[in-house]
């Protein structure tokens, strides 16, 4: 079965909070909860979106969590989830995340 596209609008009240550090700059979107890091890749086809959300989630464990490179790449495979945001035109955009619980 296929996915039919249909989005889920609604209105609603959110609080943002925003952390404004100056000189300090990421190379796209990352989203942080208590419980996971994501970054997030947009792309066509498909597995460039992967792979630029995977390719910034590998760069930010070694900036931010003290990982060499070669540790984050393997944690990313073993333990590295990817959800699909979107999936119509133009772009296709995944979100690559790590639990919290594998970074401390």
């Amino acid at each position: 079965m296929a996915s039919c596209g249909v989005a889920v609008e609604m209105a609603a009240r959110v609080t943002v909070r925003v952390d404004i550090i100056k000189g300090w700059s990421i190379p796209g979107v990352r989203l942080e909860t208590a419980d996971f890091i994501m970054s997030i890749g947009s792309a066509r086809p498909m597995e460039d979106a992967a792979r630029m959300a995977y390719r910034d989630l590998v760069r930010w464990l070694v900036a931010d969590y003290g990982f060499e490179e070669a540790e984050a790449y393997f944690l990313c495979t073993q333990a590295g989830r990817v959800r699909l945001g979107n999936m119509v035109d133009p772009k296709y955009t995944l979100g690559a995340s790590m639990l919290k619980a594998y970074l401390g």
